[in-house]
């Protein structure tokens, strides 16, 4: 999994090339970590290249949505694929989340609100 993180103004865009799993977390979260640490709480993840959620990669969106939230943030989902968006109405998360069918979508949210 190849995981990059591009900022849009206060915006940080996660993009996941591969799989989100338990397996591959360590990249995602301290990628999401030290833009934390910036002081970043507007965060957008792309599943545009997404392949596959499990649990593990579920649990670390709540994770970071949380960490959006004590700072006054937020997370948005963009870019979903059919899969992905299951999972999420599967799950029930699809309620939880902020889902934008692209990235600039997403980030306009951010700017308007």
């Amino acid at each position: 999994m190849n995981v990059s993180c591009e900022d849009y103004d206060k915006v940080a865009v996660i993009g996941i090339d591969g799989e989100l799993s338990d397996d591959t977390l360590e990249v995602f979260r301290s990628t999401a970590e030290r833009r934390l640490a910036e002081g970043r709480v507007q965060f957008v993840v792309n599943f545009e290249k997404l392949s596959s959620i499990d649990s593990a990669g579920l649990e670390a969106l709540l994770w970071l949505q949380d960490q959006c939230r004590q700072g006054q943030g937020d997370l948005k989902l963009a870019g979903l694929d059919e899969t992905a968006a299951q999972i999420l109405t599967m799950t029930r998360l699809d309620r939880r989340f902020d889902i934008h069918p692209n990235v600039v979508e997403a980030v306009k949210v951010f700017s308007q609100g």
